[in-house]
């Protein structure tokens, strides 16, 4: 619990409110890799001036400590004479004032952090968030910003903040402040309008952004754009800024966070396009859930969240909504604008049923929604909300339309929330989601509620798709299963790195260290699969003698075990061939996003 709000407030709240904090943003040094910060605070002649930076950015749910990143900080008054400071906590700053009407604050950042809520600088580019950057006064959240940039000649700023003129950015408060993603230096820069609106593209570095890649994000962001402000009749920004970082460093991720007027995406340059211009296959589901995150989670967001604290987690049970129903309406987005095939749709939808059933434990949605902070390794909750929040998502808006003969969708929950709470400047509770979904038809709200989202059953594919004309089909396989993660050395040699409890590995008694030469008849060779071919040669001899050959310090060792099976279920969805006129009727409501009025 935090005490600061009243301490040493020398003058009325809201004769500082309105009082910009002037920042200033400079590279002295590309190659050093450092942002230069300066921000000046009015004081307000009190005695001392905490300032913070956040430890978290909305939308990426996890403590992330950019006060870490933190170097030479200073305080002084406006005449340029140093003034005493020190820390208060990890990312707060208390700075003795001297009792002067102004304090200016400034310090070096370092950026060399590949993330999508990170500072980085590489050779004449650089990108950050706000919450990177721009400090606060506590108690004062409320409070406007201008920013400023002095840069190395030739470089050019594209930020989400609003244009005042001159050189100056501006913010009505701290919260949009933050929130704005800024590149500044050389990278391309396209824009489009869609429905009277301007999007921006920005992409780094400035050759991937080629001809053909030009074509295909002009096009499908547009159509993207249209189809997610139809929903909610408009968009709900002045302008909009598509940020793209394409990684061509080795990196094991990519991905997006939005923002309230833009987006950032990083991909690696292997799943961005390819020669031809044509996008990897995440790339239109990125962009389709970042910019549906406009409307759910920017703008219709968790009570828990309304306001933001920037200093600490704050929890919530309804991300599996937040996130995983904006990818339900990322895919409808993509069959509906004709980015998407049906098939493509049902496929996609059939992935998230495998990765949600391959879970190794019954999983909670609201558990995951909380967990998220920690990120689980064992369930993998941070990930999980996002499939079974989507298929929910599904379920309910084919549930709804069921019950009320195709009258009433999903769309009509997520118009309400927008319209009765984001318009009314408050966030939603779970009691209030669920008021909506009975509100529109969604039989027997409270029993779905308790049994699969706040509960742990299996979701009920089969019975609700079917009303509208999907067949779920289940394929169980069974396959040999070691339960071993070996990693080849230096030598090209498959080491043994860990073993997974109950398996055939752990009964033999193999061990990290251990160097496998040989499992049953199939001997580990670098330049082959050897995973593979021990599948295909114990394929279906479950409990069958298994030698194991292997070199434990520089020592030959053979252990013995028995062939273990696992078993894996596979899904697939089609559409049923001869549909009744419900059931066709309801497919293409969710297709076409219309009702049957």
């Amino acid at each position: 619990m935090r005490q600061l709000l009243v301490l040493c407030i020398a003058v009325p709240l809201a004769a500082q409110s309105g009082v910009s904090v002037k920042y200033e943003v400079s590279v002295p040094s590309p190659a050093a890799r450092l942002f230069h910060v300066s921000a000046q605070f009015p004081a307000g002649r009190k005695d001392t001036l905490y300032v913070s930076l956040p430890a978290w950015s909305p939308g990426n749910y996890e403590i992330q400590n950019y006060a870490k990143y933190v170097r030479h900080f200073a305080a002084k008054t406006p005449a340029g004479r140093a003034l005493f400071w020190d820390r208060l906590d990890k990312d707060t700053w208390r700075v003795a004032t001297g009792r002067n009407e102004r304090v200016t604050v400034e310090f070096d950042y370092l950026a060399d952090t590949i993330d999508l809520s990170s500072a980085r600088i590489v050779g004449e580019f650089g990108q950050f968030l706000g919450t990177n950057l721009f400090m606060f006064e506590e108690g004062q959240l409320q409070r406007p910003g201008e920013v400023r940039f002095s840069l190395p000649a030739g470089w050019q700023v594209t930020t989400a903040l609003k244009s005042a003129g001159g050189g100056v950015y501006t913010a009505p408060s701290y919260h949009e402040l933050v929130d704005a993603e800024t590149f500044v230096g050389k990278y391309s820069l396209d824009s489009l309008q869609a429905d009277g609106r301007w999007i921006r593209i920005a992409v780094w570095p400035a050759d991937a952004y080629t001809p053909a890649v030009q074509r295909n994000m002009r096009t499908d962001v547009e159509r993207i754009a249209k189809t997610e402000n139809a929903i909610f009749g408009g968009p709900p920004y002045d302008a909009y800024t598509v940020f793209f970082n394409v990684i061509r460093e080795p990196i094991n991720f990519g991905g997006g966070l939005e923002h309230s007027a833009s987006q950032f995406d990083i991909m690696p340059q292997g799943a961005f396009a390819d020669a031809a211009g044509n996008f990897g296959d995440f790339m239109i589901p990125l962009m389709s859930h970042e910019y549906f995150h406009l409307f759910n989670v920017k703008r219709i967001r968790p009570a828990e969240m309304w306001p933001y604290d920037y200093h600490a987690e704050q929890y919530t049970p309804l991300l599996w909504w937040s996130e995983g129903v904006t990818d339900y309406y990322s895919d409808l987005t993509n069959i509906r604008s004709g980015l998407w095939t049906a098939d493509q749709f049902l496929n996609n939808a059939a992935q998230d049923m495998q990765q949600v059933e391959s879970a190794p434990e019954p999983w909670s949605e609201e558990d995951g929604s909380v967990a998220t902070w920690i990120k689980e390794v064992f369930v993998n909750s941070s990930q999980l909300y996002y499939p079974k929040g989507a298929l929910t998502g599904m379920l309910l808006d084919i549930s709804i339309r069921d019950a009320t003969d195709n009258r009433h969708r999903l769309d009509d929950v997520m118009r309400a929330l927008y319209s009765r709470f984001y318009e009314r400047q408050r966030g939603f509770t779970t009691g209030d989601l669920l008021g909506l979904l009975r509100e529109f038809g969604m039989p027997d709200v409270d029993a779905f509620y308790q049994r699969y989202i706040n509960g742990r059953d299996p979701l009920p594919y089969e019975s609700v798709f079917a009303k509208a004309g999907i067949a779920v089909e289940r394929q169980t396989t069974s396959n040999p299963f070691l339960g071993v993660n070996a990693q080849p050395n230096d030598q090209g040699k498959m080491v043994v790195q860990g073993v997974v409890p109950g398996s055939a590995a752990e009964a033999a008694g193999l061990a990290p260290g251990d160097v496998l030469l040989k499992i049953g008849e199939v001997e580990l060779r670098p330049e082959e699969d050897w995973a593979v071919k021990f599948r295909q040669r114990y394929r279906g001899q479950a409990g069958a003698p298994l030698a194991i050959a292997v070199q434990r310090a520089a020592q030959p060792l053979t252990l013995t075990t028995q062939v273990h099976e696992r078993t894996a279920v596979s899904y697939s969805l089609k559409l049923l061939p001869s549909p009744s006129p419900k059931q066709a009727e309801i497919w293409r409501g969710l297709t076409a996003g219309s009702t049957g009025n």
